[in-house]
């Protein structure tokens, strides 16, 4: 008998309801619910990309949108993706169109730091959770509207660096959370003094990510939209040196050595120190003077606290002496492998408690929607620190910094690259 058509779509609407809510066991081995999937986006199709995407191509985490302005890459990509048997995800040329994808949950922002701040906002205000790439920023400015943005929208937020979390061995010195309990402890007292040298893990690649100045400019290939690529930054002259791989050699996209590592090496110290909510008040490098385009090498950068804390960074050009430790106070000096010259002083520090243990599972953060480990404003500190010591080097002068991070004192040069003015409509 046929039914009437009311009556058939009810009875059909019940019946869908029904599959919805059938047990898992039911529907065989290996299903995974859609309410249990985590959709991601990545922006940017780059070397960067593989860690965010090869582990979510299959299982409880799905690609359902990738983007690229180079079609080659973005191509490549999806043939990965395809063939590891997950499936064919949306493409796209302009990311926005794969961050508006209603069932994204997670952006991941894979791109050179110039695009970070734009794409992380504008994901924040459509309720993705958002995964961006080191340095969080490129400028101070750009900074300070991204932690604003996510603030406000509450949504789950990391940079792509780690090694301030929980068991996490910091470049050999130790683990994470008890070199901050040394710190906190205060049995080094202080102030204190931390240098970051070429050991144990600690390359700042300054020779690795030098721009080439003068360069001739050359036709702009076919499969890349080059003007998209510059995108909020300057639209500069196409040459293959300032795209792909080699783009961190270049102020118009990131800043060297420094924006490549930066981020690794400076945001565990700062949590170390228990600097998470100020900035230095002082930055002072010995370099040579620097192109107007490309990034140059430099020895020294000193970043001071205002109450005398300082971070010395000495890249591989620096004159070094292998018995200075990595962090020293007026009491004693703690050393690779948590060493101190004073063992007596690590005994006290070990009777005081570990810091609280951070989320570390970005993923859960993402499906139960809360806070990571350290969120955008410790994040925004620690770029921070970054953008200020390539300041110093770009202008080859100490800069007088508002610990606020509002801006520098007394230079209007400095200030204008604090906060520059993003090309053509492009906003955070």
């Amino acid at each position: 008998m046929r039914l009437p058509r009311r009556s058939f779509l009810r009875k059909a609407a019940v019946a869908a309801l029904g599959f919805t809510i059938i047990p898992r066991h039911v529907l065989g081995r290996g299903f995974i619910p859609p309410s249990e999937t985590l959709n991601h986006v990545i922006v940017g199709c780059g070397g960067i990309s593989a860690m965010h995407s090869e582990p979510r191509m299959t299982g409880k985490n799905r690609i359902v949108g990738i983007c690229d302005v180079d079609s080659k890459r973005m191509q490549t990509k999806l043939d990965r993706i395809k063939q590891a048997g997950g499936g064919t995800p949306m493409t796209a040329e302009d990311f926005r169109e794969v961050i508006a994808m209603p069932d994204a949950d997670v952006v991941h922002v894979c791109t050179p730091p110039h695009w970070h701040g734009v794409i992380a906002a504008m994901a924040a205000r459509r309720g993705k959770a958002v995964w961006c790439e080191k340095p969080l920023t490129r400028t101070i400015g750009e900074g300070i509207a991204l932690s604003r943005v996510v603030q406000q929208t509450g949504v789950p937020f990391r940079v792509n660096t780690w090694f301030r979390l929980n068991r996490t061995n910091y470049y050999g010195v130790g683990p994470a959370r008890e070199i901050r309990r040394v710190v906190a402890s205060g049995v080094l007292g202080g102030p204190l003094t931390v240098r970051l040298a070429p050991v144990g893990g600690i390359a700042w690649k300054v020779n690795l990510w030098t721009g080439k100045p003068d360069l001739t400019p050359q036709p702009i290939p076919a499969n890349l939209n080059w003007d998209m690529y510059c995108g909020p930054s300057a639209l500069i002259p196409y040459h293959p040196h300032r795209a792909h791989g080699s783009f961190r050699g270049y102020w118009n996209f990131d800043q060297g050595g420094l924006g490549d590592m930066g981020q690794h090496f400076l945001d565990p110290v700062q949590y170390f120190l228990g600097k998470d909510n100020e900035s230095p008040v002082s930055a002072e490098c010995d370099a040579p003077p620097q192109d107007a385009m490309a990034c140059g090498v430099w020895k020294t950068v000193t970043l001071t606290y205002k109450d005398g804390t300082r971070i010395i960074l000495e890249s591989e050009l620096a004159e070094r002496n292998p018995n200075n430790p990595f962090l020293e106070g007026p009491n004693g000096k703690l050393f690779a492998g948590m060493r101190c010259d004073r063992p007596e002083l690590l005994a006290k520090a070990a009777e005081f408690p570990l810091p609280e243990y951070q989320e570390d599972d970005f993923d859960v953060c993402a499906r139960e929607k809360r806070p990571f480990g350290y969120g955008v404003n410790e994040a925004f500190r620690s770029s921070t620190l970054v953008n200020l010591a390539a300041l110093s080097v770009r202008l080859g002068r100490k800069l007088s910094f508002k610990s606020d991070a509002s801006g520098f004192i007394g230079d209007d040069q400095a200030n204008h690259l604090h906060t520059p003015a993003l090309r053509g409509n492009w906003a955070i």
